[in-house]
């Protein structure tokens, strides 16, 4: 009795990590993958418990959407680690998020390289061609060129990693003015961001390579180092049942309030017209994941420890894998036909049970080949690189 009235007490809180930040980057690895195994199965999400529906299908038709949390994760965590005195120094902060994403980053450059020249044809419809796809992602610099970004041969997911590396160069100045002038520093990202989306929504006929640059990004990332601004200086409060039951309302609020934008998302039709609707939505919807993250940190235990927990560690540990390759194997399966099926377009056909045998083929492969590069490459190299870099400072 006394462990089970724990639960509804007050946690103890992380300065130096937010608890949530784990469910979240599951969450939104997690929808991106089944939108896109979603968009070759056409399952429907919809999901049957206890006699009631529960419609899922909002939240996967969107689940592209979550590429903006997944962004709002990283700058919170990246600032929230600036201010626990980690990552000050620049070559300590660009050898951790280089041992980071390099191996698998690499990784899956190479072998996607690899199946596009030995497709009929070579894959590439010239040499100019592949060198353009092949030095812009090795410079992070593919969502810069419609044919690197839209039509690329070396996996169409990689372009977060360049947002994310082009946000690397500037994080570290931007950290420091955030900590110096954290009102100033958060209004000019915000404003930014904002008059950026506004300029391209009005001038711009065709956003398809504007709508993901950094520059639209700048609000999304600012929310983020305000989250963990914000989430620093209420670990320095007491710790009380009704801040934690506060906290605990409103990260359910959040949660709603992020379907809610999902909803409204799903109304959108046409692809022009469904992004400006993503970068209408790119401010409340990153503002509602801040909110989610730092109230899912400093909840109640129950809330808590269904945010973080070992499984959760665990699938957040090997979710940057699941993220690059899910989208390749489950075009890929459907491709070799895995599972089975005949004529074409199976998932307009509504074929069952083939939707349901691709879609668990997709997860299960996704995960294992996540866990295997997890624990095979990404660790060891990045052990490698921090071995290297450590006797390179000692030197």
């Amino acid at each position: 009795m006394k462990r089970l009235k724990s639960l509804f007490l007050p946690g103890k809180s992380n300065s130096t990590y937010a608890d949530a930040g784990d469910f979240l980057r599951v969450i939104c690895v997690g929808m991106i993958g089944w939108y896109h195994i979603w968009q070759q199965s056409w399952l429907n999400p919809d999901l049957q418990l206890f006699g009631r529906s529960f419609r899922l299908y909002p939240a996967v038709a969107c689940g592209y959407m979550f590429v903006d949390l997944m962004l709002l994760l990283s700058g919170s965590l990246l600032m929230l680690s600036f201010l626990s005195g980690r990552g000050r120094d620049l070559r300590d902060f660009y050898a951790a998020r280089a041992a980071r994403i390099l191996p698998s980053y690499w990784l899956c450059m190479a072998v996607m390289l690899a199946l596009a020249l030995l497709a009929p044809g070579g894959g590439y419809g010239s040499a100019r061609e592949m060198w353009t796809d092949v030095l812009s992602h090795l410079t992070f610099t593919h969502n810069l060129f419609p044919s690197s970004y839209s039509f690329t041969k070396l996996n169409g997911a990689l372009w977060t990693m360049a947002v994310e590396v082009q946000f690397y160069l500037i994080f570290p100045l931007l950290a420091r003015a955030f900590e110096r002038r954290p009102g100033c520093t958060y209004c000019a990202m915000a404003a930014l961001g904002l008059f950026c989306r506004g300029l391209i929504a009005t001038f711009v006929s065709d956003t398809t390579i504007y709508v993901n640059c950094l520059p639209a990004m700048l609000d999304v990332y600012a929310n983020g180092m305000l989250a963990a601004w914000i989430y620093r200086r209420l670990c320095r409060s007491p710790r009380s049942a009704w801040r934690a039951w506060l906290s605990t309302a409103l990260t359910l609020a959040a949660a709603v309030g992020v379907y809610h934008i999902l909803r409204l998302q799903l109304g959108r039709s046409g692809g022009e017209n469904v992004r400006l609707g993503q970068m209408l939505w790119r401010y409340p919807l990153s503002l509602l994941g801040g909110i989610f993250l730092i109230c899912g940190s400093r909840s109640i235990c129950l809330m808590r420890a269904l945010l973080t927990n070992r499984v959760i560690r665990f699938l957040s540990g090997i979710s940057f894998n699941f993220y690059i390759w899910h989208q390749v194997l489950a075009v890929q399966l459907k491709k070799w036909r895995i599972p089975y099926y005949e004529g074409e377009n199976p998932n307009r056909a509504g074929l069952q049970p083939w939707q349901n045998n691709y879609t668990l083929c997709c997860w299960a492969a996704a995960l294992l080949t996540a866990v295997a590069i997890t624990y095979l490459v990404e660790k060891p190299c990045a052990r490698w690189i921090k071995r290297r870099f450590s006797r390179r400072k000692g030197t």
